[in-house]
């Protein structure tokens, strides 16, 4: 082999070399502005998913609303049965005042 084709190939296999360095470089560099750009996005979708959980939070809260209206309701009940009661009492007591 002679001088100028070991030149010849250092030069080729220098450029192939440089080549794949470049690439790699490329590639790298790829590689960390598409993950700066998923990371403002993961920052973005995460304020919407806080916005959805505040605006969600009164869905949750409806079971304890459930809770306190039926305990209305059942109180509602005993005072409307209690009245009925009190209200036959005094109709029999005006029946027995009327009759005597």
């Amino acid at each position: 082999m002679s001088a100028e084709e070991i030149y010849f190939y250092t030069v080729v296999w220098l450029a192939i070399g440089v080549a794949v360095v470049i690439a790699a470089a490329v590639l790298l560099i790829t590689v960390l502005v598409l993950a700066h750009r998923i990371a403002k996005l993961a920052g973005i979708a995460l304020e919407v998913v806080e916005d959805i959980e505040h605006n969600t939070k009164p869905i949750w809260q409806l079971n304890a609303t459930n809770k306190v209206a039926g305990d209305l309701l059942a109180g509602a009940t005993a005072i409307e049965a209690n009245a009925g009661a009190i209200l036959g009492a005094l109709a029999e007591a005006d029946e027995k005042n009327s009759v005597a």
